[in-house]
C-alpha cells in the first residue's frame, strides 16, 4: 500500500462540478442529481477493483457505477434508515471499501458531491442498539421498505441488477473466490 499525494492537475478525468448542478435541501445537505454523480470517472478506482477482484474491465466499470449509485442513495434523505448492505448487494461493499482505500479521491469526491465525508459504518448488532425491535416482523418490514425505497429512488434497472443479477453473480462465496488478495 502506498501514500499518494492528491494532485488537482492530474489526468484523472474527474469531471468538473458546478454549483448550479448541485441542489441543497432545507437541511443544508448537498443532494446532487444522480446524473451528476455518474459523471464522475476515476481510472485509479477501476484499476483498484480489477487488482482486488478477478473481473473484466466492463464488470469493473459497472461495479464502480453501482458503487457511485449506492453512495448517492446513502446520501439521499429518502433512504434514511434504509441503507443496509445485505447479501444480495454485498459486492457494493467491496466497491465502497476499494474506493475508500484511495483516500484522497474518496475524500474529494465526498466533499465535492455531498459537502461532507460519507462515513462507512458496519451494521450494528441489534443487541448494541437501545430499544431495538429484534422481531422477525420488524426485520422483514425494514427490508421491504429498503427494497421499495431503492426501486423508487433508483428505478427498475438498478433494482433488477442489484437484487436479481448480483445475488447470482456475486454471492458471498463467489466474492471470496474472485478476491486476489
Amino acid at each position: 500500500m502506498s501514500c499518494l499525494k492528491f494532485d488537482n492537475t492530474s489526468l484523472l478525468a474527474e469531471k468538473a462540478v458546478y454549483l448550479d448542478d448541485l441542489i441543497q435541501d432545507k437541511t443544508g445537505i448537498i443532494q446532487p442529481p444522480l446524473k451528476v454523480i455518474l459523471a464522475y470517472k476515476n481510472q485509479h478506482i477501476i484499476d483498484g477493483l480489477m487488482s482486488a477482484l478477478e473481473i473484466s474491465l466492463d464488470t469493473a466499470l459497472q461495479l464502480f457505477e453501482d458503487g457511485l449509485i449506492w453512495l448517492w442513495y446513502c446520501n439521499n434523505n429518502g433512504s434514511k434508515g434504509y441503507r443496509d448492505i445485505d447479501d444480495p448487494i454485498l459486492i457494493l461493499d467491496e466497491v465502497w471499501h476499494t474506493f475508500i482505500l484511495y483516500t484522497p479521491y474518496y475524500t474529494k469526491f465526498c466533499a465535492t458531491f455531498f459537502g461532507e465525508y460519507l462515513h462507512h459504518m458496519p451494521t450494528l448488532l441489534q443487541a448494541d442498539v437501545p430499544q431495538c425491535d429484534n422481531s422477525q416482523e420488524h426485520y422483514f418490514s425494514r427490508k421491504k421498505k429498503q427494497l421499495e425505497t431503492i426501486y423508487e429512488l433508483l428505478g427498475r434497472d438498478v433494482f433488477t441488477r442489484w437484487y436479481h443479477t448480483y445475488p447470482n453473480t456475486f454471492s458471498r462465496e463467489q466474492i471470496l473466490s474472485i478476491r486476489k488478495r
